[in-house]
């Protein structure tokens, strides 16, 4: 069967109404960044292997490779983050932290038989401070770009890195089971995840402990029982962290749009301390995903702590879509004319597109019943 009119598995075909919606959820977008001081940036679509693949740490086979026409590998890049790590620190070099980068642009990843996973991302980066105000800025303005779009219910589900890997030194887990345990807390696996800490070689102590961290979700105080747990240094860091951060997003009036996950996971392999998802009620998946990853850019030569966001715009638009109703259109104008009086039609469109009006020109006895009901208002040139 002819392929003619195919398109890769997984690729979309943005259609109209909807690519209007994306221009203007990406204009609110902008205009709002701008003025937290962000500018934005545009990196290729097609980046070195050696380079952004491998320190991107997303796996080898999700990566879309190919060689360019000096046989060199390259690869559709698999996210946004790593490629404006590569651009500060080699374009920016000399350009003094804290740079504030944004972005909006499409991510390509393998999925094997399923083909290939097209995202659009709209996004943000703050590099070279590594203070909590620079994690409260980022998730504050996460919070504010999705109010721009959506009054629809959500919350930022917020977590720490170094609590899990903290908690799974102290218990002494191998990396083998570690990483088990990891893979089933991202799927939300919560069974499995019972299943393996059941079987574990550790005291009761330790499984209890392993067993609480699916219940620490809510406000500060619901996550606060586990800083007990042990007196190390970096232990007791992590709640300061979470701690200041409360205190920091309750200035910025954001506590009802925040709550804390100990089980909380980062996808990103990168992450190094605070990460958050955004959830929208009536969706399962997060519409938007950020954290701390302060190693990156050594991976570059230039070492500075950073936090973003990326923001999906496919998810975010499905939720505008479901709480706004399923059309979204302009409203248009027919303006149906006669050959005889094709200059005063002309002349009378342009009066109205200088108004602001969408303005749709039709030859009489060219247009059917059936497509003059998409047009809010029909006007007949005399």
């Amino acid at each position: 069967m002819p392929l003619s009119f195919e398109k890769p598995l997984g690729t979309k075909d943005v259609l109209p109404e909807k690519l209007i919606l994306i221009r203007e959820i990406t204009a609110k977008s902008k205009d709002l960044l701008e003025k937290w001081g962000y500018e934005e940036i545009e990196t290729p679509v097609i980046e070195y292997h050696q380079t952004v693949g491998l320190y991107s740490k997303i796996q080898e086979e999700k990566l879309i490779k190919f060689l360019d026409p000096t046989g060199k590998t390259v690869i559709l890049k698999p996210d946004l983050t790593t490629p404006i790590a590569r651009f500060v620190s080699s374009v920016y070099r000399d350009v003094e932290f804290p740079i504030r980068l944004m972005y909006q642009g499409k991510v390509y990843r393998n999925l094997g038989s399923h083909g290939i996973e097209e995202i659009n991302q709209l996004g943000l980066e703050l590099l070279g401070l590594e203070n909590l105000e620079a994690d409260a800025e980022v998730i504050t303005l996460a919070v504010k770009t999705i109010l721009k779009s959506t009054n629809s219910d959500f919350k930022v589900s917020i977590g720490h890195t170094k609590f899990l890997r903290l908690l799974f030194k102290e218990i002494g887990c191998d990396e083998i089971i570690e990483n088990q345990l990891f893979q089933y807390l991202l799927t939300h696996d919560y069974v499995g995840f019972k299943d393996l800490v059941n079987k574990l070689s550790i005291s009761d102590q330790y499984k209890t402990y392993l067993q609480k961290i699916l219940k620490f979700r809510g406000d500060l105080n619901n996550i606060l029982e586990a800083k007990s747990w042990f007196s190390t240094s970096d232990w007791h860091n992590v709640f300061h962290e979470l701690s200041g951060l409360w205190e920091i997003l309750t200035q910025y009036e954001l506590a009802d749009y925040v709550c804390y996950d100990l089980s909380h996971v980062g996808r990103q392999y990168y992450y190094t301390g605070l990460i958050y998802n955004v959830y929208c009620a009536g969706h399962p998946y997060p519409i938007c995903s950020g954290g701390r990853y302060d190693g990156l850019l050594a991976s570059f030569d230039r070492p500075a702590p950073a936090t973003g966001f990326a923001i999906n715009m496919d998810d975010l638009v499905r939720v505008i879509i479901k709480e706004q109703g399923p059309a979204y259109c302009q409203d248009k104008t027919l303006l149906i004319y006669s050959p005889k009086n094709r200059l005063p039609a002309i002349k009378r469109a342009e009066e109205l597109r200088k108004q602001g009006k969408i303005v749709i020109m039709a030859l009489e006895n060219t247009v059917t019943e059936n497509y003059i009901k998409g047009f809010g208002e029909i006007i007949k040139s005399s």
